[in-house]
């Protein structure tokens, strides 16, 4: 009976500990980011790209976007549970009519599970649309990577949820922005590549504004002053 019950025991504890939450990143990492981000005057009701350094090292972001009121809010490293901490600087206080978003790959890296990834972002999202319901929000697909290629399944798997939970909601666009990354294979190529195979090469973020464009256009046409 001890013996059965010290099984029950051990087995329960188990349980407890498969369900705990996998760890987030700390956010306080990004405090001086932040900080400068929070100097900066507050640029209202324009288009703002928050996420992670895909984001953040667009570095021609204005360039590639002339004519549109384009601001970068990504800060690299940063995951889903960042962005919703740090909304009220990087998303908030701009009123963006639109807000483009890229979070996803670092979630997955960190060990969270799929859902955890999917959990956090969707949280991050109703977050957007709780404080500003008048913001549409395109939703871009995680990208794929040759650094981390034994993620990829994971990334399509959180493309998919990504995807079917934006299908129904007007104030959501999802926008595949990564299939070109790979060949008929499946597998990335190095030409879209930066040198430490992780992020964008100039040609991978010509690609990215090359499916962008349109859509931000259109959907500023719908929303511009």
């Amino acid at each position: 009976m001890r013996l059965f019950s010290g099984l029950c025991l051990f087995l329960f504890s188990g349980l407890l500990l498969a369900a705990e939450p996998t760890p987030r990143p700390k956010p306080q990492r990004f405090a001086k980011e932040i900080a400068v981000f929070a100097a900066e005057p507050a640029e209202k009701g324009g288009i703002v790209f928050t996420g992670s350094s895909s984001i953040r090292l667009w570095k021609t972001l204005k360039e590639d976007f002339p004519g549109l009121p384009v601001i970068n809010r990504g800060f690299g490293g940063s995951v889903a549970n960042d962005l919703i901490v740090f909304f009220e600087t990087v998303v908030l206080r701009h009123q963006p009519k639109i807000l483009v978003t890229y979070t996803g790959s670092n979630d997955l890296n960190a060990k969270l599970s799929v859902e955890e990834a999917f959990q956090d972002y969707m949280r991050f999202l109703s977050q957007v649309h709780e404080k500003l319901p008048e913001t549409k929000v395109v939703l871009t697909s995680v990208k794929i990577s040759i650094k981390r290629k034994s993620q990829i399944p994971q990334v399509r798997e959180l493309n998919q949820k990504l995807q079917s939970w934006a299908r129904e909601k007007a104030w959501v666009r999802y926008v595949d922005c990564d299939h070109y990354l790979a060949d008929a294979k499946g597998e990335p190529i190095r030409d879209y590549y930066a040198n430490d195979l992780l992020h964008l090469s100039p040609m991978g973020y010509a690609k990215w504004k090359e499916i962008l464009e349109p859509v931000l256009r259109e959907e500023w046409a719908k929303v511009k002053p």
